[in-house]
């Protein structure tokens, strides 16, 4: 699915999300990332894994006043000690990746400093 890109240049942009991945200007990337308007594309967490209370802690939230989680080609629901983290240490929305991609380049393009960060694939594992 292309995505409509913003006007301003010096903003990270993505243009580009399948299943299998993503392009964020001239890279694609197809293993789970992190971006934010003051960070270029970072590797995030082990291959496919789930998204967990370490895995958010490697996340630079102290920099950003809204992070958005693309859990991969299906939502799924973050584990209660995850939502518990997160509501103490930043406003945050859980999403599917091409949902979170979307909601990135608009927030962005406002001009607010938000993090994306998504694993990337139909192959995300469910929270038990």
């Amino acid at each position: 699915m292309k995505i409509a890109s913003q006007d301003n240049p010096d903003i990270l942009k993505i243009s580009r999300v399948t299943s299998i991945c993503v392009d964020v200007g001239e890279a694609q990337i197809t293993q789970p990332f992190f971006l934010g308007v003051n960070h270029p594309v970072n590797s995030w967490i082990a291959a496919m894994e789930k998204i967990t209370v370490d895995a958010i802690e490697q996340l630079p939230l102290e920099q950003y006043e809204l992070l958005l989680l693309g859990t991969g080609s299906k939502y799924t629901v973050l584990e209660n000690d995850c939502m518990g983290f997160l509501s103490n240490a930043i406003p945050f929305e859980v999403m599917t990746t091409v949902s979170a991609c979307r909601t990135f380049n608009i927030v962005a393009g406002e001009g607010r400093k938000v993090l994306l960060a998504a694993l990337i694939g139909s192959e995300n594992k469910t929270q038990e």
